[in-house]
């Protein structure tokens, strides 16, 4: 853990509403894995993952679906979704996460329709 984990930023909009964010560490881990579907064709997606040690998180509550984790990757933050969060019985924690694309609205104007 000391030596691959980098450290996030928790909001605990879900967890804890109306708490501050805070930091943490964690093991960051992003692959890429394929589905078949029912008519052969391959459905790729990506699964990413933030391991976590339950005894360095003593005092605050762990992570749960809808809470907020910020994870600085070269230079650039991005904001990831708890999806899903399992123990693994050994001290540790998986933290299943989702990026949201933000929605397009007619204020951009990068997409506005000119004619």
């Amino acid at each position: 853990m000391t030596t691959f984990a980098r450290t996030v930023t928790i909001d605990p909009v879900s967890s804890q509403p109306g708490a501050p964010p805070y930091q943490a560490r964690g093991i960051f881990s992003s692959d890429p894995f394929d589905i078949q579907a029912l008519d052969g064709n391959i459905i790729s997606d990506q699964k990413t993952e933030l391991g976590i040690r339950l005894a360095e998180w003593a005092g605050m509550p762990s992570p749960c679906p809808r809470d907020k984790i910020t994870i600085t990757t070269e230079g650039k933050s991005i904001v990831w979704f708890v999806s899903d969060n399992d123990e693994d019985g050994q001290g540790g924690m998986t933290l299943s996460l989702r990026y949201v694309t933000p929605n397009k609205t007619m204020t951009d104007t990068r997409d506005a329709d000119i004619t």
